[in-house]
């Protein structure tokens, strides 16, 4: 699968930007001569410089067709039943404009790889759809036309309104829950080199974290607020799936945390943000423990 090396800062810690590198006007002057010779070959030039960058068709059986418009292109096929709702797997991709432009991807945060939650609207409506058509190993290339991207909002500076996306993505491998407590499932999937303190009653705990329903992707987000939650472990201010997890933590790590229903807000549930008997979803980062 083909990247692009460029970097740009997005919200939440997953953005980078680079243009792809054009043809030179030499190359161009040589593509030309070489097809002087040939009508052929000259339509066949001008077909492949018309498409658009990074969407590569080699055969018509490569490519998935969805009546929504999304579109996958396979460079390598993986093995095993498709992708499921509430599985965790580790992705290698950016995401792109038609042009060629990165504007995100796990390269900016320098890892080879990055956890996704398929099924839970983590990102736009669009991956979720291309996701559970795909199974470990896949290399592919997805075109999200732009109401399954950023829409008609886009990304101020970075995506434009209306814009089509193109993924690149590779489906590494599922990522199966590091502990499992009374139905909740913690993934971690990073951690200080030397492990930091770990968490007990009477901590006092501060977190950078994001928080879903179903129905509400990112409902609460302290990265966009900039306003980390400390709180002490124990005294009943947090779902106590959350304080379960938190548990089996160390200062430093960063942990994905499924939390159901019985464990957070039961058949009540939270007014406009989760319905009653709706199961959470939580992205930590435990950044101190005192």
């Amino acid at each position: 699968m083909r990247f692009l090396l460029i970097f740009i800062v997005l919200s939440f810690g997953f953005a980078s930007c680079e243009i792809e590198g054009v043809k030179t006007s030499t190359e161009n002057d040589e593509l030309q001569k070489e097809s002087s010779d040939s009508v052929e070959n000259l339509e066949e030039i001008s077909d492949t410089l018309s498409k658009p960058k990074e969407i590569v068709i080699d055969k018509a059986s490569d490519t998935l067709k969805l009546k929504n418009g999304v579109k996958i292109t396979y460079f390598k096929k993986g093995k095993g039943e498709k992708l499921q709702k509430g599985e965790v797997v580790m992705i290698d991709y950016r995401a792109k404009l038609e042009d060629g432009t990165v504007y995100d991807g796990n390269h900016k945060v320098k890892k080879p790889s990055i956890p996704f939650l398929v099924g839970w609207n983590q990102q736009t409506s669009g991956w979720d759809i291309a996701m559970q058509e795909l199974r470990v190993g896949d290399d592919v290339d997805i075109f999200l036309p732009s109401k399954y991207a950023r829409g008609k909002l886009g990304i101020k500076g970075l995506v434009p309104p209306n814009a089509n996306n193109i993924l690149s993505m590779r489906i590494v491998k599922k990522f199966k829950p590091t502990t499992e407590v009374d139905g909740v499932k913690i993934w971690k999937y990073d951690e200080l080199k030397s492990p930091g303190d770990s968490i007990q009653k009477g901590d006092k705990v501060l977190i950078n974290y994001f928080v879903s329903s179903e129905s509400k992707p990112r409902y609460d987000n302290s990265y966009q607020t900039g306003m980390p939650f400390e709180f002490v472990i124990g005294d009943g201010n947090i779902v106590p799936g959350l304080h379960k997890a938190l548990l089996t933590a160390r200062e430093g790590d960063r942990l994905m945390i499924y939390i159901p229903a019985k464990e957070a807000y039961g058949n009540e549930g939270l007014i406009e943000m989760v319905k009653p008997g709706e199961d959470i979803f939580y992205d930590v980062q435990v950044a101190k423990v005192n």
